[in-house]
């Protein structure tokens, strides 16, 4: 299964929508405090953070800002966004960055935020290998796992949440109210997209055994905060 917004045919404003509502929700609802908190205790000699997959640019954006350990932060995607931000220390790079092919630099730190689910098995041993084979340093986050209680969740996020949230989006848009109320395509891409992300995701457990013999069992560890819980895989230099 794939979701809908990794096809080249799916529209870029249905795309744009999405990434949208994912963004606002992980950040207005601090999702990704406990890896903050991760950052701000262990230091790095990096200064570069580079964001693959970076969709509307959060949560790299509020990651960045809240933790203070990085001066510079770029965002690259697949399918660039929009971005008109004016943070002179935040660039969207918009052109097409795909994870696969992308060149690896020195002294920089690499993320990925809730979208190694997006990979088939086999591109996520071929990423983490190439990571680890370029001595770079590297987090890849994720915030769900294949549990039931996820897609409950995900469902009455992507449903309920989509139809309160949406007002709230920035920037306003009027095509977004009328593809999220008066032709809800916005509502069933968005929960789709969801639930197969669900479908599509790892436990701990399942990433250590995937990833034996490239990283150490203790590279991928859980990091939880109040509801939240985040599956970290960490490569270091």
């Amino acid at each position: 299964m794939k979701e809908l917004e990794d096809f080249e045919w799916f529209p870029s404003i249905l795309r744009q929508y999405q990434t949208d509502f994912i963004g606002f929700v992980v950040a207005k609802f601090n999702v990704y405090q406990p890896f903050i908190d991760y950052l701000k205790s262990h230091s790095t000699a990096c200064v570069h953070m580079i964001d693959w997959c970076a969709g509307s640019g959060e949560p790299a954006i509020s990651i960045f800002q809240k933790s203070g350990v990085f001066k510079q932060l770029e965002l690259t995607d697949k399918f660039p966004s929009k971005y008109k931000g004016e943070a002179k220390n935040i660039i969207y790079n918009m052109e097409a960055v795909d994870v696969l092919e992308a060149r690896i630099k020195e002294n920089t730190t690499y993320t990925m935020f809730n979208a190694f689910h997006h990979f088939e098995s086999s591109d996520q041993i071929k990423t983490v290998k190439r990571l680890k084979d370029n001595h770079a340093n590297a987090f890849i986050v994720e915030i769900l796992a294949p549990d039931f209680l996820f897609y409950l969740k995900i469902l009455f996020t992507t449903t309920i949440g989509t139809l309160l949230l949406t007002p709230f989006l920035k920037p306003f848009s009027f095509k977004r109210l009328f593809f999220t109320y008066i032709l809800p395509i916005n509502v069933f891409t968005i929960t789709y997209d969801g639930l197969v992300s669900v479908y599509k995701s790892k436990s701990v457990k399942q990433y250590q055994q995937q990833l034996n013999g490239i990283l150490e069992s203790s590279a991928i560890f859980e990091l939880k905060k109040g509801l939240f819980k985040l599956i970290v895989i960490q490569v270091k230099p």
